[in-house]
């Protein structure tokens, strides 16, 4: 049996645009900043699991490298 699931994956969507448009543009751009920063500190745990012997240096240097790297 397939559920449909499209319907409360739109409800879910209409709720945050409603929720968005309340908001004020201080708000929007603090919950902007907010996920910013967890996005950092994400990275930043992802970078020392995947060197668990480098220094809180090199772990700044390999953040700021991936903080800096081009996109394509």
């Amino acid at each position: 049996m397939v559920l449909d699931s499209s319907s409360h994956v739109d409800a879910i969507e209409a709720d945050d645009i409603a929720t968005a448009q309340r908001l004020t543009g201080e708000e929007k751009l603090r919950q902007a900043l907010e996920l910013m920063a967890a996005g950092f500190r994400l990275e930043l745990t992802a970078i020392r699991a995947r060197n668990p012997g480098a220094t809180d240096a090199e772990v700044e240097r390999m953040f700021q490298a991936w903080l800096f790297a081009e996109v394509e």
